[in-house]
């Protein structure tokens, strides 16, 4: 059963059926991916129309990659973002700095301000965001992760292809989503995500990637979908949430403009999935959020007394079910089980070739 939180909402006329099913009128453009617009009304009154999730949950089963657009209010998102270009700056100064996938890309994972008035409901429990992700994980999902991705003016590389999962998973329509939120209106030009919709259950898991280490998709596998269909770098605009599979193969693309591109990536759970990582949050802030972010479950935070320095807190990312095999940022590198045992720290250190992309086919009767 739906959740009960969605509103009943007046049909400016009379609603449409085919075959018994409902034709919605939901505003939505695009096939690869699908962008479907929160109506003013939806936004303003914070009650999602059972029309809209229907459309929201049929594509993302289908891409595992959906697009909602006007789902956050711009203040709030150019607050933040002027805020974030501030903390690059001493964030690029630390040593525990790891740019992904080499420097080349202009590219790091940066936590966003972990202060009280930063930590905005319609952000990081936005009520349309919650919502479809109880329709797709169940009751109350834990929130267990809260980062960024920036990527730097002037980046010149982009990465390998790569879905950011390459463990043991159940197989089952969904257990762990990333809302991507951009600070900005992003496109090619300033670094926007190739994404790859329908990947997310297209291939099983051991034979689409390159090394049972990492996420990498293998060359024969990306030359075949993109066949089928291809990788876009989506126009998506500020204040857009987009829901992603964990498993979808995706990539980090350069920034060729003169501004900072921000993408916030915030990681809800299925409570029965029972994913051990957990994400930093100042105690100050507890009973604000079990009070007022409805819909969620706390499982996954870490409460911290007094103020957290984002800058200062590593990198941590478990999105497995063992408890062992978390990845932790470190001034040596990024640390996984491997480097634990042997001291080597190696993970993220390859080197992206023409291997770990598509390259479009030269027609060779040309």
């Amino acid at each position: 059963m739906a959740p009960s939180a969605v509103m009943d909402h007046p049909a400016e006329s009379a609603p449409r059926y085919v075959n018994g099913g409902l034709i919605t009128d939901v505003e939505k453009h695009g096939d690869n991916p699908v962008v479907i617009r929160l109506s003013d009304e939806e936004l303003q009154s914070g009650k999602t129309r059972p029309e809209t999730l229907q459309e929201l949950i049929k594509y993302f089963h289908r891409d595992g990659f959906v697009v909602l657009e006007n789902a956050i209010p711009e203040e709030i998102i150019d607050r933040l973002y002027e805020r974030m270009v501030q903390d690059n700056v001493d964030y690029l100064r630390k040593k525990h700095m790891h740019w992904n996938q080499g420097a080349a890309t202009g590219n790091v994972s940066q936590i966003p301000p972990l202060e009280p008035n930063f930590l905005s409901r319609d952000i990081y429990a936005n009520v349309h965001m919650i919502r479809l992700c109880e329709n797709l994980l169940g009751p109350k999902p834990e929130l267990r992760f809260i980062n960024s991705n920036v990527a730097c003016p002037g980046g010149t590389a982009r990465q390998a292809v790569h879905s950011d999962v390459h463990h043991n998973w159940p197989e089952v329509p969904a257990w762990g989503l990333v809302m991507n939120i951009y600070l900005q209106d992003t496109g090619p030009a300033n670094g926007v995500t190739e994404v790859w919709c329908g990947t997310h259950t297209a291939y099983p898991r051991e034979e689409q990637q390159d090394n049972p280490d990492r996420g990498w998709i293998k060359k024969d596998y990306l030359q075949g979908r993109a066949k089928v269909k291809p990788p876009v770098q989506p126009t998506v605009h500020k204040g857009a949430i987009c829901f992603r599979d964990l498993r979808l193969w995706h990539a980090g693309m350069p920034n060729t403009s003169d501004r900072h591109r921000i993408m916030l990536a915030i990681d809800y759970f299925a409570q029965w999935y029972q994913c051990p990582m957990t994400t930093k949050l100042p105690r100050a802030m507890k009973d604000t959020i079990e009070r007022e972010w409805e819909g969620i479950s706390t499982a996954g935070v870490e409460w911290v007394d007094g103020p957290i320095n984002s800058l200062d807190v590593p990198f941590f990312l478990n999105m497995t079910q063992d408890p062992d095999l978390y990845l932790l940022q470190t001034e040596k590198g990024f640390q996984d089980l491997k480097g634990r045992q042997t001291g080597e720290y190696k993970f993220d250190t390859s080197v992206v070739t023409d291997q770990n992309y598509w390259t479009p086919e030269v027609d060779q009767a040309a």
